[in-house]
């Protein structure tokens, strides 16, 4: 089975009797590993911000809870390349599992292919259905359960299993922090990290806690200057477009 990590703030005991209940319930075992609070990063941390490619690519400023967040799954991309790991699963605190989780992640294990990241949730509501159609099929785990390689972004970071290769990649491209983690691990036609899921996901994001990171209101984009508009707006452009070309490269 592939080594466990949690990602949990130390203050936050609500979320961690709730994982520790769900990892009971299915049988997993994990290591809890403290989370960056966002309110308290060093001098550090904060170089490693680059402002004006977040403007250019995210189209507005980073808040130190996403900062945390990027760096608590980076240092643990860093303790898979250290501890020559050959795959681990990094899970977020308000996560809950399917029942069969454990037996989809031996499946999994057993069937390990040429990927770097396998994500098993997602933020994105059009996929939790619709997956298959932003997608083709790699490999059937169990009757319920297959691997899709998606032609799209997955969006969310709240479990996923990462491969050596996958953290050393993540652990190059991600060096300047730019946007968040999970968004920054979606730009596979950059980092190369071809987005797989398992379908149906059997890992779902928690709505029982009020996000750590805050509400992102969309709105708060229009109120960056106009010119950081617009350079997203290209930024959007040049993103699409290399998206496609790299989905005809590699299909």
């Amino acid at each position: 089975m592939f080594p466990t990590f949690v990602i949990n703030l130390p203050r936050d005991s609500e979320r961690r009797a709730h994982i520790e209940s769900e990892l009971a319930r299915v049988g997993l075992d994990a290591t809890f590993v403290p989370g960056l609070d966002g309110d308290h990063l060093t001098p550090d941390d904060l170089a490693r911000y680059d402002e004006r490619k977040c403007r250019r690519v995210y189209g507005v400023d980073m808040v130190g809870a996403e900062l945390g967040c990027y760096l608590s799954h980076y240092r643990l991309f860093q303790h898979v390349v250290d501890e020559e790991l050959d795959a681990a699963l990094i899970l977020e605190d308000d996560v809950t599992f399917e029942d069969d989780v454990v037996d989809v992640l031996q499946k999994l294990e057993d069937l390990r292919r040429d990927w770097k990241v396998v994500r098993l949730s997602t933020m994105r509501r059009s996929l939790v259905d619709r997956a298959p159609d932003r997608g083709r099929d790699v490999d059937r785990l169990t009757h319920k359960y297959r691997i899709l390689r998606l032609r799209t972004h997955v969006l969310g970071a709240s479990a996923y299993v990462i491969t050596r290769t996958g953290a050393l990649r993540m652990l190059d491209y991600g060096r300047r922090i730019f946007m968040p983690i999970d968004q920054t691990m979606d730009r596979f036609w950059e980092n190369g990290i071809v987005p797989y899921v398992i379908f149906p996901f059997p890992v779902h994001h928690g709505h029982d806690f009020v996000s750590r990171i805050g509400e992102r209101d969309p709105r708060r984009r229009y109120q960056m200057p106009q010119h950081v508009l617009w350079q997203r707006r290209l930024t959007r452009l040049s993103d699409s477009v290399r998206k496609r070309i790299f989905n005809v490269l590699q299909p």
